[in-house]
C-alpha cells in the first residue's frame, strides 16, 4: 500500500455527508459537564480515603500521579485543539474547524474540573494546581501525525478511546469509598466515549468516499501516541506501569481498537488490508508464516486473502466475524457456505489463533 503525498479532497457529496453531522453533532451533543454541577450536587468529591484501599502495586504517590495525569492531560485541549484548526486550514475542511471550535473545545475544557477538585481534596491548594495547569498549557506540543483531516479524525479516534479506558480504570478505583468522585470520572469516561463515536465516523465517512484514504489511517496509527509523551513526559510514562494494578484489561483494550478500525475500513478486505499495512511497518507477524511472505501470499490471493485476515483479526479478539463484502448470494456461490465454507473457517481460525495482538496495538499490550 502507497501512501498518498497529497491526497485529493473529498467529494461534493463527502463533504456534504460531514456537514451534516457536525450538524446533527452540534444539535445534540449529549450531556455536557458544567463545573458548577459539583458544587450544587451538594455530594462530597473528596478521595482522600482512597489512599487507605488503594492495591497493592499502586503507592500514595502513584495515585496523586494518576489524579495528576488525568487533570493535565485534559488541561492541554487547546494545544490539540491548534493542530486541528490548522489542519482544517490547510486542507480546506471547515466542517473539522467548526466541530473542534464549537463542540470539542469548550466540551474538553470542562473535563478537568472534576480531577481538580479530587486533588484538592488531598490537600492540593488550588494555586499550585492552577500553576501546573499552566505550565502545561504553555508547553510546546509538537503534533505526532499528519495533519490531513483523515488523520486528524483518525488521531483523534485513537486518543478518545485510551482516554475513555483510562478515565474508567480511575473510576473503579476510587468507587468503593468515594462514589460521588467516581460518579464524576464517569461523567468524563461518557463524554470521551461520545467523542470517539464522533471522530470514528468521520474517518469512516472520509475512508468511505476515498478507500486511497486508508493509507492515512495506517499513518496516524503507526504514528500515534499520546500527548502527554511531550506535555508530561515523567507522568505519561508511568501510565503503563499503573494500569496491571488498576486492572486494565488490555485484551479488551485490542477488542475495541480492532473494532473502531474494522468500522472505519468498512469491510473485512479493507480491515485486512489495513492490518498488513500496520503490521508490516511495525515487524510483527500476523499468522503463522513471516509478514513478507504473507504479503506476497495475500497480493495473489486478491481480496480474499484480505478478506480472511479481516476476519481472522476479528476473531482473535472475540467479535462477530461479520460478512461485508457480497450478499447473501453471493456468498453461497463464494467462500462462506458449504465446503468452501468450511475451509474458509479453518483457515481463519489457524491466522487468528497466531496473531500478534501488538500488530494491531503497538507495545501498549503485553505479548500475547
Amino acid at each position: 500500500m502507497t501512501t498518498p503525498v497529497i491526497p485529493m479532497r473529498p467529494s461534493e457529496e463527502t463533504v456534504k455527508t460531514l456537514n451534516l453531522l457536525v450538524e446533527r453533532i452540534e444539535a445534540n451533543p449529549g450531556r455536557l459537564i458544567d463545573p458548577k454541577e459539583m458544587a450544587e450536587a451538594g455530594e462530597t468529591i473528596d478521595v482522600s480515603n482512597v489512599l487507605e484501599t488503594l492495591p497493592d502495586g499502586l503507592s500514595q504517590e502513584d495515585f496523586v500521579g494518576i489524579l495528576r495525569l488525568s487533570m493535565l492531560t485534559e488541561c492541554a485541549t487547546e494545544s490539540y485543539a491548534a493542530i486541528f484548526r490548522e489542519g482544517a486550514r490547510v486542507h480546506d475542511a471547515p466542517w473539522l474547524a467548526r466541530f473542534t471550535d464549537r463542540t470539542w473545545v469548550p466540551d474538553e475544557l470542562s473535563h478537568a474540573s472534576p480531577f481538580k477538585a479530587m486533588l484538592m481534596s488531598l490537600g492540593f491548594s488550588e494555586a499550585e494546581l492552577d500553576s501546573e495547569i499552566a505550565d502545561v498549557q504553555d508547553a510546546r506540543y509538537d503534533h505526532c501525525c499528519g495533519i490531513t483531516p483523515v488523520e486528524l479524525t483518525a488521531y483523534g479516534m485513537i486518543q478518545e478511546q485510551l482516554t475513555d479506558q483510562w478515565h474508567g480504570l480511575v473510576a473503579d478505583l476510587i468507587k468503593p469509598v468515594a462514589p460521588y468522585a467516581a460518579h464524576m470520572a464517569n461523567r468524563v469516561k461518557a463524554r470521551e466515549t461520545q467523542h470517539l463515536m464522533w471522530y470514528r465516523e468521520m474517518t469512516a465517512i472520509l475512508v468511505a468516499g476515498k478507500p486511497d484514504l486508508l493509507p492515512l489511517v495506517a499513518d496516524a496509527i503507526l504514528g500515534f501516541q499520546m500527548p502527554g509523551r511531550q506535555l508530561l513526559p515523567e507522568l505519561q510514562g508511568r501510565a503503563l506501569y499503573w494500569m496491571p494494578p488498576l486492572k486494565a484489561d488490555f485484551t479488551k483494550v485490542a477488542k475495541d481498537l480492532v473494532r473502531n478500525f474494522s468500522e472505519v475500513a468498512g469491510s473485512s478486505r479493507g480491515s485486512g488490508e489495513l492490518l498488513t499495512d500496520v503490521a508490516s511497518r511495525r515487524g510483527f507477524s500476523i499468522g503463522p508464516i513471516p509478514i513478507r511472505m504473507a504479503k506476497v501470499i495475500l497480493r495473489q490471493l486478491g481480496g480474499l486473502g484480505y478478506e480472511v485476515l479481516g476476519e481472522a483479526v476479528r476473531e482473535r479478539v472475540g467479535l462477530p466475524v461479520a460478512w461485508s463484502n457480497g450478499n447473501d448470494e453471493q456468498g453461497r456461490r463464494g467462500f462462506h457456505w458449504g465446503l468452501p465454507g468450511k475451509i474458509r473457517s479453518a483457515a481463519r481460525s489457524q491466522v487468528a489463533q497466531r496473531i500478534d495482538l501488538r500488530a494491531v496495538t503497538g507495545e501498549t499490550t503485553p505479548r500475547s
